[in-house]
């Protein structure tokens, strides 16, 4: 046959035919799942707690005996921002900080659950070891007080727990 009478379209074999729509098929449902589970994701990722602090003091710190056996006290506002995630606290444990010295540690709060875009306000007193008139870093801690400002650093510590709630179904805790 002559090059002119060849025909344009080479037709394939009906197996490498169905082959290829499966693949098609499989490609486009593979393609459909993965928008699915990305707008699940979406819609159900855990969104982090939000924590902000209200108040912060050490009433009757003086310039000269130290912090030691002196209260601290703090109140910290906590707000879950997802729409069906409840979150389970374990013990918080808080522990503040003067620098790298470590000023006050204790529990400040039992194991609770917090239900979705609910607020819970969070009450602390601990005792405060330090620093002392002896310490090294009094000095500068003393000249802080007597200016009015003192910078420390509150460290709030807790194992949590996610429960899931999906359309009316059981909820599930990861």
């Amino acid at each position: 046959m002559p090059p002119h009478r060849l025909p344009l379209y080479h037709r394939q074999r009906p197996v490498v035919r169905c082959v290829n729509f499966l693949c098609a098929v499989l490609l486009t449902l593979v393609l459909i799942a993965g928008i699915i589970l990305f707008v699940l994701w979406l819609s159900l990722r855990p969104h982090r707690p939000r924590f902000y602090l209200t108040d912060f003091s050490i009433p009757t710190a003086n310039r000269q005996s130290g912090l030691a056996n002196l209260p601290v006290r703090f109140a910290v506002g906590e707000h879950n921002p997802n729409q069906k995630i409840g979150i389970y606290y374990e013990e918080i444990v808080a522990s503040v900080y003067y620098g790298d010295q470590l000023v006050a540690k204790g529990p400040v709060m039992q194991p609770f659950y917090q239900a979705p875009k609910g607020d819970t306000p969070l009450l602390g007193q601990l005792t405060a070891t330090g620093p002392t008139p002896t310490d090294p870093a009094w000095g500068r801690f003393s000249g802080e007080l007597s200016a009015g400002t003192v910078a420390m650093r509150l460290l709030l510590t807790s194992t949590v727990q996610f429960k899931v709630k999906i359309c009316g179904t059981p909820s599930t805790t990861t």
